[in-house]
């Protein structure tokens, strides 16, 4: 007897929340490496008011700082100053999407889980099912065959 195969009846609906989480593991992904990057921007920002303050130390221990440099240095710190304050501010903004990114990614996990569950539930029921017929099958096997030598 040819023994049909399982058929999870749901499979379309799992193959779509698995592929949910994918999406959202690539989302998250994305977000990750943006904070990288403007991490990496406001390094450049610091390092740039770094070397902008050693300029004009530089200047003054030299004596070659003009007016026009005492008003350009200020401004010019100010600025960058300003860049960083920015960054810093899209930084926190990433950071609340990362955090809200994770619970949409933890929400995916926990739907493709619930329905992985389900298929296995389903899969051992069919299993009992299975190994509950080839129990009556062999039952019936057993019966006629002592049915037969009793009758001989």
């Amino acid at each position: 007897m040819a023994q049909k195969r399982f058929r999870y009846r749901l499979q379309q609906i799992l193959d779509l929340k698995i592929q949910a989480e994918e999406d959202e593991k690539e989302k998250l992904a994305k977000l990750l490496q943006k904070q990288e990057e403007e991490k990496a921007i406001k390094a450049q920002l610091e390092q740039k008011l770094v070397q902008i303050r050693v300029e004009l130390k530089e200047k003054q221990a030299n004596g070659t700082l003009d007016i026009n440099a005492l008003r350009f240095f200020p401004q010019h710190i100010e600025f960058v100053k300003g860049q960083i304050v920015n960054q810093e501010l899209r930084l926190k903004e990433i950071a609340i999407r990362i955090a809200q990114q994770r619970e949409n990614l933890l929400k995916a996990a926990q739907e493709r889980q619930s329905y992985e569950k389900n298929k296995e539930k389903n899969h051992e029921k069919w299993l009992a099912e299975i190994e509950q017929e080839e129990n009556k099958m062999l039952d019936e096997l057993a019966t006629l065959k002592y049915a037969r030598e009793a009758s001989t």
